[in-house]
């Protein structure tokens, strides 16, 4: 073979990329080459040959079954923020109808334990001396709240996190656990009024990376709520 000839046939071999690139280009190629499917064949992970046709379909199977599983999860999803939506519209309307400081703390409590099944609450409100601790609320210093809590107290938005022992303890005084997690919901309108915590006893219940809407909504309805009180009862 002369260089002439072998230099052309060179020329005009296509490579695998070539080939790949013209059958994107050319989606329906095989609808006029049909023939040329029946001679197609492609390993198998089985080690048996397969037809184009064959793996196509497969391929296919694969995507819907894969498809159907996102659509699940989709609606799954779903499901549950109707349940979430619903349970936290009852709250909000039960707070509306709070008439003192102590019905909207029985109203969250009641809410929180039975309808969104947390393992404990607490209802902190900081630096007023006229209010006594009870079961359903708690009166702490500022001050002292943030030297054992630190950057868990945060007023523009939830922190949600694992707790060290102390913490737990701090926050939820009336449960002798040595672990857990919690949800740390500031209680501010117009002024930084405390903390609405609500915990589990599995430290990765309450993640960083957790979705928050409808916790900060229920934090944000019960500032108005208790601030509306406090003002009322002062």
């Amino acid at each position: 073979m002369t260089d002439a000839v072998l230099e052309e046939s060179q020329s005009t071999t296509l490579t695998a990329s070539q080939v790949s690139e013209f059958l994107i280009s050319n989606p329906n190629f095989f609808q006029e080459y049909e023939y040329l499917l029946a001679d197609l064949i492609l390993p198998h992970s089985s080690g048996n040959a397969t037809s184009l046709v064959e793996r196509q379909a497969k391929v296919l199977r694969e995507r819907n079954s894969e498809l159907r599983n996102r659509l699940g999860d989709v609606i799954a999803t779903a499901r549950d923020n109707d349940h979430l939506f619903k349970l936290t519209k009852k709250l909000g309307l039960s707070l509306l109808e709070a008439e003192s400081l102590e019905d909207a703390a029985r109203v969250l409590h009641h809410s929180l334990r039975n309808d969104f099944k947390v393992d404990c609450a607490n209802i902190i409100l900081f630096d007023r001396p006229q209010i006594t601790s009870t079961s359903l609320i708690t009166q702490l210093s500022s001050e002292a709240a943030k030297n054992v809590l630190g950057k868990l107290i945060r007023f523009d938005r939830v922190t949600c996190s694992a707790l060290r022992v102390n913490e737990l303890q701090y926050l939820f005084p009336q449960y002798e656990k040595d672990e857990g997690s919690a949800a740390i919901i500031p209680l501010s309108h117009k002024q930084d009024l405390g903390l609405l915590v609500v915990g589990n006893f599995n430290p990765q219940h309450f993640s960083p990376d957790m979705e928050t809407t409808f916790i900060s909504y229920i934090g944000e309805v019960a500032s108005r709520c208790i601030s509306q009180h406090l003002n009322n009862e002062q």
